[in-house]
């Protein structure tokens, strides 16, 4: 007696793998990119470490790490023809693709206040700032200004820091190196063709079992 068996619908299959690829492409390219603030650098053929910060305000984490740039990343959309995955954080292209940024009034603005707040100068009920010493330094048991304290040498370099930065003229430039973190990957596709390959395996065995 001959045996019947069903021809598989191949065109349905192929639908739901390049589906299936699709799901998974939105969802670990975003994570891949996510990685790169992890890793700190980006991985295209190889890894490639961002230049470190060297801003006081960084501290021991980068300023991007777990930050507002990382958590803009997301799946705009999303179909068998495309994706689309975006930052859309206001500093997101020139941190990824490096520049200049132009000093402007505000941002002179927003460095003075940094550094009052670093140095620990406050403003009166008038609204004027009090420029007189009402620091924020440590003092020892003895009531005196323990200078040498981890605490404060940390004071007096974000102090300068962004009082060098208030001082910066409106027009100057700021040069901003590249940190990538979204494009283009070898390491992505290939991990992406692994995915694939291994899922159309599963789905032929299943149907040469069946």
């Amino acid at each position: 007696m001959a045996n019947n068996y069903e021809i598989p619908d191949f065109n349905q299959i192929a639908l739901d793998l390049r589906n299936l690829a699709s799901r998974y492409a939105a969802s670990e390219s975003v994570k891949f990119f996510k990685e790169s603030f992890v890793k700190q650098g980006w991985t295209d053929s190889s890894f490639q470490a961002w230049e470190k910060s060297k801003s006081p305000l960084a501290g021991k984490r980068t300023l991007y790490q777990n930050g507002t740039l990382m958590q803009s990343l997301k799946k705009r959309s999303a179909s068998i023809d495309k994706i689309i995955i975006e930052a859309d954080s206001d500093y997101a292209e020139i941190h990824n693709d490096g520049g200049t940024i132009t000093v402007t009034a505000q941002m002179k603005k927003f460095w003075w206040a940094k550094y009052c707040e670093a140095a620990g100068i406050k403003k009166n009920d008038s609204g004027s700032t009090d420029w007189k010493k009402m620091t924020a330094f440590k003092t020892n048991k003895a009531g005196t200004q323990s200078s040498l304290s981890k605490h404060n040498v940390s004071l007096s370099r974000k102090a300068a820091f962004c009082k060098r930065m208030a001082l910066m003229k409106v027009g100057s430039k700021i040069k901003i190196p590249q940190r990538q973190f979204i494009g283009h990957s070898q390491t992505m596709i290939a991990e992406f063709d692994s995915f694939l390959r291994n899922q159309t395996d599963i789905v032929f065995k299943q149907h040469l079992n069946d």
